[in-house]
């Protein structure tokens, strides 16, 4: 289904959603003023560059021009379709989307029918616990001390002991096209491809999961992407069964429980990460709500890059002394190369999270444990450290820290660079008990990285260089632009110049505007203005198809916000002022460049008399006075600046050289 047949839904949708709310469960957002700023999901942000605007329902950066409404954050954070987001949100706001026709089948891709197989699936796994065939699976989860109203949060279930119940009702269900919540449901052969379904011996598809409690592994927003299944009967193996990685799920980049601890890590800055479905429920259970688990793979570079985002310390829990020294190792790799601090934390009397939060003082001790956790490049270090007080010598201690060196080299150490390398390096000195000195040598920067060096984060499209219009025109045009961006309502609102009131829109045709973004931006405005509706900022953005110009116009919209913000109260405050400013100074601009170049042209001309030599001097007299300007111009370029080949090198500087006063480019500003 197209995105049109949405419109009605989309608007109430939008209009119901807390857009700081969305972004905030994805990136920690700091309120400033009547806004929110926080670090850009979408390239490689050093300082808080986007910009939360909820009075407006949208945001944007400043540093990459990533723009758009919380539809649009949800598409291109978690790259899902339109749909899925309108359906995300939709949920969240507890409203129905209106059904209209049904999709063309090519509109449904596969990743698509995978994710409802699990949503399916999910149900059913769910329906079995609470029924006749959950029994056994309901005592198990009591003894565990998994509340029922724990199991719904988790969205718990039930694999029945028979060998096809979700193959055979998928087949029926699948053969006989019946709908489903309004849709169809996918074939057998995608519920395999999701792993929940397998050949059996003879051929035919049977379940996966069978005789097993169901953990559902969620994305961000909640939706089951893979399962894990832990055995009923003692006697099966394995242990623990869990989904293949699909088009969904990826293990090494997936976080069990992330979808309900985003919250609580940014709250606390903090995330626990633990090894198990059950630790994890149980910290959630005794109010430990930032805990989540990796899905049997030690922490990744992807999942710290993702808990990064919420906060910046990430506490591991770990048993024993063999896999603490290697949780130690695995945590310095990944410290290194993502930008979050990491701890060890050892648990009393090596019991495992849910054995300690059940003891007598439980919660108490493990805070006190959680607490006292240890900097993993402490922890890792921490022999050297001994053998260096009982070095004597400076050799000896030369050659310890070498060897420290040369430890932490192969953990990454060498790739660091820039300001994080220095901060290390003076930790670790700190650590250690010497001089940053004995630390200090040369190493191989790493590359600084790039957006597409990380899986998780939505791609950025590449913007081709855009030949802008020089600088006091470009400025004149963006002053206009970004009033009517923020205000749509001034595009229609009379104005008098000395020659009548008439409306704004009826001032200006869109080839006045030299600059290519604020021409695109002003055509948009006067079609709307034409069909009776001028549309708002975000729309406007949202309808330029070119990648660099829509960033352009989504800081004009962003930064006349702030200027009709500015203002103060909308009750008692006018932007008309400032409309009315800024169409003078957009005619004078326009007006200017005509004399330029009507001047430019005449100087061009060849002279071949002490006549016509008199006569050019009088026309340029007539032209303006400004001498200067004919230099900089060329004939035929009205409104900017010629370079010998517009269609090749590199981007031109077009700031009008004649113009000293101190201004910035509209797209490259400090946060409000």
């Amino acid at each position: 289904m197209s995105a049109g047949q949405y419109n009605n839904d989309r608007d109430r949708i939008l209009a119901a959603t807390d857009l700081v709310a969305v972004i905030g469960e994805q990136v920690r957002l700091e309120p400033k003023g009547a806004e929110f700023v926080g670090i850009c999901p979408f390239h490689d942000d050093s300082r808080p560059s986007m910009c939360v605007v909820p009075a407006k329902g949208f945001y944007h950066c400043f540093a990459c021009g990533a723009h758009g409404n919380a539809i649009d954050f949800l598409i291109n954070y978690h790259r899902i379709e339109f749909r899925e987001a309108l359906e995300t949100l939709a949920t969240r706001a507890g409203l129905e989307l209106t059904r209209g026709p049904r999709r063309d089948e090519a509109e449904v891709t596969r990743r698509t029918e995978i994710l409802r197989a699990n949503r399916l699936a999910a149900t059913f796994f769910i329906r079995m616990l609470s029924g006749d065939a959950g029994v056994e699976g309901r005592r198990i989860l009591d003894e565990r001390g998994i509340s029922p109203e724990l199991a719904e949060r988790f969205g718990l279930g039930l694999a029945p002991d028979a060998w096809s119940t979700l193959a055979d009702r998928v087949a029926e269900r699948s053969a006989s096209g019946q709908l489903v919540d309004g849709d169809p449901v996918p074939s057998p052969e995608v519920f395999e491809a999701a792993g929940l379904l397998r050949p059996s011996s003879r051929g035919t598809l049977i379940d996966n999961f069978r005789n097993r409690l169901i953990f559902p592994i969620r994305d961000e927003l909640g939706r089951p992407v893979a399962f894990g299944a832990r055995r009923i009967d003692p006697d099966d193996e394995p242990k623990y069964l869990n989904s293949p990685e699909s088009e969904v799920f990826h293990k090494g980049r997936t976080l069990y429980g992330l979808d309900l601890a985003s919250r609580a890590i940014a709250r606390t800055r903090t995330a626990i990460v633990c090894e198990g479905y059950t630790d994890v429920m149980a910290l959630h259970g005794h109010g430990f709500e930032n805990a989540v688990a990796t899905l049997g793979t030690a922490l990744t570079r992807e999942h710290a890059d993702r808990l990064a985002r919420f906060c910046d310390t990430v506490v591991l829990l770990f048993d024993g002394d063999a896999a603490g020294r290697r949780a130690a190792d695995r945590a310095v790799e990944v410290f290194f190369a993502s930008e979050v601090d990491i701890r060890l934390c050892s648990l009393p009397e090596g019991l495992d999270p849910d054995e300690l939060l059940r003891s007598e003082d439980g919660p108490a001790r493990f805070q006190t444990a959680i607490d006292e956790s240890e900097d993993a490049l402490r922890s890792l270090v921490k022999d050297f450290r001994d053998r260096l007080r009982d070095s004597s010598g400076v050799t000896a201690r030369q050659r310890v820290v070498d060897e420290v060196l040369r430890r932490l080299d192969g953990l990454g150490l060498e790739g660091l660079a820039g300001v994080r390398r220095k901060f290390v390096l003076q930790h670790l000195a700190g650590v250690l008990g010497v001089e940053v000195g004995m630390l200090e040598r040369e190493g191989t920067p790493r590359p600084a990285r790039m957006v597409a060096d990380a899986p998780d984060s939505a791609p950025v499209d590449v913007a081709e260089p855009i030949l802008r219009a020089h600088g006091r025109r470009r400025r004149a045009e963006e002053g206009l632009l970004r009033l009517v961006l923020a205000e749509p309502a001034l595009a229609t609102r009379p104005i008098d110049l000395g020659d009548g009131a008439r409306p704004v829109v009826e001032r200006f045709e869109a080839m006045q505007f030299e600059d290519p973004p604020c021409r695109s931006a002003w055509q948009c405005i006067l079609d709307g203005a034409a069909d009776g509706h001028v549309p708002d900022g975000s729309d406007l953005v949202a309808s330029i198809e070119d990648v660099g110009l829509s960033r352009i116009v989504a800081g004009c919209f962003a930064e006349g916000y702030r200027q009709i913000r500015d203002l103060g109260d909308p009750a008692v405050s006018d932007p008309g002022p400032l409309l009315e400013e800024a169409c003078r100074e957009l005619i004078a601009a326009i007006d200017r460049d005509i004399v330029l170049a009507d001047r430019a042209d005449l100087a061009s001309r060849p002279v071949r008399s002490a006549d016509e030599a008199a006569a050019a001097l009088e026309r340029i007299r007539a032209a303006g006075s400004d001498p200067a300007a004919i230099k900089r111009r060329r004939s035929g370029m009205t409104g900017g600046y010629d370079s010998p080949d517009r269609n090749s090198g590199p981007p031109v500087d077009r700031t009008d050289p004649s113009d000293t006063t101190d201004h910035e480019s509209s797209h490259d500003h400090d946060l409000p």
